[in-house]
């Protein structure tokens, strides 16, 4: 069965827009960003409503919610071409502008002062008022007399007029007061094109996942110019590729291979376990650049997951101590979990790391104590092959 809210095309908008934190991170589209996750978490339940109920409704209130779900369709995916600069195709003097409500326009008068018929959006905008009775008075439609203004006490959905043939459409019977004529009015609107409309506007959201498309690649075109400035030191090199991912608004742990490259040994035993490990990290740097430069986000995150891996010891405790000494020994843990972090490095040390290096926790600041447990881990790890 085709559905009139195709799912698929707003799941592709959220797919595009997931592609990339630079909608989330880049000030031009701070106000696309919030509206974007506002349309997608309600777009799911809109499309579930207006798909379950492609029949005519047996109520008013089913009729009134109808209306409300597609509002939020046809407005959100609106604002969201607004916002995205896209050029909406249903203009004043398209024909498709044209398509579902211009025969009702013409049977009932609604006509502009300038004899031409409103547009679609002009006359789903008068339907909405007149359904919601809100704001309980229709007064701003162009096509209404000067001063004019209409009520409507009442919506009938699913009516087959007795003047039709009987294979005729069902309808929606608006019934209207207006200060204009004395009589009561009724305006008759095929279901079927009220569900038509909402539909047309709702795939209007495929050009706005077009367009972002369309920014995301002009963003890899950017990006693949950036160049990572190789220096003479590792260290140097490593922030270069770490600010250029910031610029993309990509969060790695580039970050955290700096420190390790910094920590000079305090102490002389442990002098070549540490420089073994710095050249370890030093040596995957040319692959980090071709991951950098080549835009392999995915491949840089799983790269950069093998070398911070941390093989934990098997003995009891130890991934308590281990997850103790990472989550204490940073620069945002308060003083109580600095205290508690250097207590269980100075417990592993003794339970296990005294076998492959030296730490001394009242000697040592937290970067080289978390790098010498690292090495510690690591030699367990490789002992025990």
């Amino acid at each position: 069965m085709d559905y009139p809210i195709d799912e698929k095309i707003y799941q592709e908008f959220r797919k595009n827009f997931n592609a990339t934190n630079v909608f989330e991170c880049e000030r031009e589209y701070v106000e696309l960003y919030n509206l974007g996750y506002a349309l997608l978490d309600r777009m799911e339940k809109c499309a579930g409503y207006v798909n379950a109920h492609t029949m005519p409704p047996k109520s008013e209130e089913e009729f009134i919610l109808l209306m409300v779900y597609g509002s939020m369709v046809v407005d959100a995916t609106k604002l969201v071409l607004q916002l995205l600069k896209v050029e909406n195709p249903y203009t004043q003097d398209a024909q498709i502008t044209y398509s579902y409500f211009a025969d009702i326009c013409e049977e009932n008068s609604l006509i502009l002062s300038d004899g031409k018929i409103p547009t679609d959006d002009k006359v789903w905008e008068y339907l909405r008022s007149l359904s919601f009775a809100h704001p309980f008075k229709t007064s701003r439609p162009k096509f209404l007399e000067k001063d004019e203004i209409q009520y409507s006490p009442t919506v009938t959905p699913n009516v087959n007029p007795i003047f039709l043939p009987l294979n005729a459409e069902s309808t929606v019977d608006i019934m209207i007061y207006s200060t204009a004529f004395p009589d009561i009015k009724h305006l008759n609107i095929p279901y079927a094109r009220i569900i038509g409309y909402i539909s047309s506007r709702y795939q209007l959201l495929s050009l706005g996942t077009e367009k972002l498309k369309q920014i995301i690649e002009k963003k890899k075109q950017e990006w693949k110019k950036q160049k990572i400035q190789i220096s003479a030191t590792p260290i140097d090199t490593l922030k270069s590729a770490d600010a250029i991912m910031k610029s993309r608004h990509e969060d790695t742990r580039l970050c955290e291979l700096i420190p390790l490259l910094e920590v000079q040994s305090t102490l002389e035993e442990n002098r070549l376990q540490i420089r073994a490990y710095q050249s370890k990290i030093e040596s995957a740097i040319s692959q980090i650049v071709t991951f950098v430069e080549s835009l392999d986000t995915d491949g840089l995150n799983n790269y950069l997951e093998q070398i911070l891996q941390v093989t934990k010891p098997k003995y009891s405790g130890a991934d308590y101590q281990i997850q103790k000494i990472f989550s204490g020994l940073n620069q945002y843990a308060d003083e109580g979990e600095q205290m508690f972090g250097l207590k269980q490095a100075d417990a592993f040390y003794k339970d296990c790391g005294y076998k492959w290096v030296k730490i001394d926790v009242s000697q040592m600041g937290n970067e080289e104590i978390k790098l010498l447990v690292r090495i510690a881990c690591e030699q367990e790890a490789q002992n025990k092959k």
